[in-house]
């Protein structure tokens, strides 16, 4: 007879690599891991760069005043939802006057006749920019508005925020004045964008 033998004992599954040393030993250690746990901490990093550059960290300036001139402006009515096709068109054909230099016009503006933070169903607003005068022809379209002196308003502003973040800062601003100091609002809210990343919204009071 022959001897037996006994077969040597075998593995299944694929082979577990060796962890690297560094790697446990940063593991061991309770120290972040380079590309996993710093990942997120870098994105953040960045996404705060990118809010700061944008002005997203300067606070509004915020008061209660009574306006001393007029404002003339200068563009198209609207009366629908806020996410209506004919909407969007509007603030880009004011940005296109302005841009063009067709009108002494130094900021745009938006002035809406309800809360433009709250409306969704309908917003009822006149989109275009804020002129000097009247004395050039006025491009295809656009039709003049005056807002008359002596109004009492709750104005924010803003200096070096860029328009994409200015508006949801200065309505929170204006209207938590409104609401510190016991104010009644009208339906008046009135945007102005200017040159180096000036804003300012006013929200009519009684």
């Amino acid at each position: 007879m022959g001897r037996e033998t006994t077969p040597a004992p075998t593995t299944s599954g694929p082979r577990r690599p060796r962890p690297r040393p560094a790697l446990a030993a940063a593991k061991q250690a309770g120290k972040p891991t380079r590309g996993y746990a710093t990942a997120p901490a870098r994105c953040i990093s960045l996404a705060a760069g990118a809010y700061a550059w944008l002005g997203g960290f300067r606070r509004p300036a915020v008061a209660l005043e009574t306006t001393a001139a007029p404002v003339l402006l200068a563009g198209q009515a609207y009366a629908g939802p806020a996410q209506g096709e004919g909407f969007g068109p509007l603030f880009r054909r004011a940005k296109q006057v302005l841009d063009e230099g067709r009108l002494p016009g130094t900021a745009l503006a938006n002035l809406y006749y309800n809360n433009p933070e709250t409306a969704h169903d309908t917003v009822r607003a006149f989109i275009g920019l804020v002129v000097a005068d009247t004395l050039r022809p006025l491009p295809a379209g656009l039709r003049y508005r005056l807002v008359p002196a002596g109004l009492r308003i709750v104005a924010a502003r803003t200096t070096g925020v860029s328009y994409l973040l200015a508006p949801n800062k200065l309505y929170p601003a204006a209207l938590d004045l409104v609401k510190q100091q016991k104010l009644a609002p009208r339906d008046f809210y009135l945007e102005r964008f200017g040159p180096g990343d000036t804003a300012e919204v006013w929200v009519g009071v009684k």
